[in-house]
């Protein structure tokens, strides 16, 4: 099955769903646009959101509702991720309306088969958009796998038993899981297949609570893909009645640069099929661009890996300042150091946070401040100035006078905090 008769499947998924609200777009109150860079933490920061019963999300990146609607690298017709306010037309907002309406809500731990299948089937045809899902065989893995609900590992390993295509390597899992797991299935090399809707490491299904229309009114639903720093024209319109807030997320040049670059080299993370093969130094896929695609990316395609990550971490924050600076928005600037930091800290700059979004505190989500969450979307584990080991090629990139002024805008500026 190719790219397009998948998203014409998945577009046919939804209308054939009743979903749980009406005109989601419309009728959203409040909206928080997370801002970031590609490795910038977004995933785990997420992730730690996710545990706030007071927050809707979706389960995954807008990436694939917006390729679904037409708005995709390469039918944008931006000639990268970028977006604005001219792409909005009724046809683009319904479908993503409707998307959302399938799809935001919060994770749970009382598992519907019935919906849990129906998001399964979506999931598995944008992750695998060249294998054909049949709609029961979906579902009677969920039944198979429904006696351990809350490890969702085997719910992957049903799928792969009656689907053996689907790679479980290219899934969010750890490494030393996936081995024991799956002692036959050979590491991949390249993409999970030729064309791609979400990019992989891919989301496990999980159980998931759908929104409800008082969820509309009370709650704020806030969702990030680091590529949104190029759409916050396009999303700031899609929501028209919402009160619009951005949550600035940031991380140190030397550290995301450092993520970008193993990443790059990672056996995920394919995000655009190039037509004329790239020619950056340290690469060898050189069909695939990984991670966002800014404007201007096209000057880079003959420059080195490290090159190439140094453009990516300042494009995304040069245009998240722009916007904010061009168009004033009601913003908070929060450091993925101190996410990551002593718990003292992590409960004070995310304390502050709740308060600006207006949500309280609950003990559940206090908990996971305190006790902080494993790697999500990594491709190590973490470690204190991992960057360090890289430190000859970064420390040119860092002196180029694109990432030294997006770094002091940020106020990265003292070294010695750099983690």
């Amino acid at each position: 099955m190719s790219r397009t008769l998948a998203l014409a499947r998945l577009r046919a998924l939804h209308d054939a769903w009743s979903p749980p609200v009406h005109s989601f777009c419309e009728r959203v109150r409040h909206v928080v646009l997370i801002g970031c860079s590609s490795r910038g933490g977004s995933s785990v920061f997420t992730e730690m959101l996710r545990h706030h019963s007071g927050i809707t999300h979706l389960p995954a990146e807008i990436n694939p509702l917006l390729a679904m609607a037409g708005c995709a690298f390469p039918e944008s017709g931006t000639d990268s991720d970028a977006l604005d306010a001219r792409h909005l037309n009724t046809s683009v907002r319904d479908r993503l309306s409707l998307a959302f309406a399938h799809q935001a809500g919060a994770p749970g731990r009382d598992v519907d088969p019935e919906h849990m299948a129906r998001q399964l089937l979506w999931r598995l045809t944008a992750q695998w958009p060249e294998v054909e899902f049949d709609a029961e065989t979906v579902a009677s893995c969920v039944r198979a796998a429904q006696d351990k609900p809350a490890d969702m590992f085997h719910l992957i390993q049903r799928v792969h038993e009656v689907y053996p295509q689907v790679n479980p390597w290219f899934s969010d899992l750890d490494s030393k899981r996936l081995k024991q797991g799956f002692p036959a299935v050979p590491t991949p090399v390249g993409a999970p297949s030729a064309s791609v809707i979400e990019e992989p490491p891919f989301v496990l299904t999980q159980p998931w609570l759908p929104i409800s229309d008082a969820d509309l009114v009370r709650r704020p639903f806030v969702f990030k893909t680091p590529s949104n720093a190029y759409r916050l024209p396009f999303l700031r319109g899609l929501f028209p009645n919402a009160r619009i807030q951005l949550l600035h997320l940031t991380r140190n040049p030397a550290a995301a640069i450092n993520g970008l670059v193993d990443g790059w080299r990672f056996r995920g993370f394919h995000a655009h099929p190039m037509a004329t093969p790239l020619e950056i130094e340290g690469y060898t896929e050189h069909n695939w661009w990984k991670y966002d695609l800014p404007s201007g990316w096209r000057d880079w395609t003959q420059r080195s890996l490290v090159e190439v990550a140094g453009f990516q971490w300042s494009a995304a924050h040069r245009a998240i300042l722009d916007h904010a600076r061009a168009h004033p928005i009601d913003t908070f600037r929060l450091r993925f150091e101190d996410v990551v930091g002593p718990a003292a800290v992590r409960h004070e700059r995310i304390g502050a946070l709740l308060d600006w979004m207006g949500v309280s505190p609950n003990p559940r989500f206090s908990q996971v401040v305190d006790q902080g969450l494993p790697p999500i979307m990594a491709t190590a584990r973490p470690r204190q100035r991992r960057w360090f080991k890289r430190a000859t090629l970064i420390e040119p990139v860092l002196a180029a006078e694109h990432v030294a002024n997006t770094a002091m805008a940020l106020g990265y500026t003292d070294r010695s905090e750099w983690t």
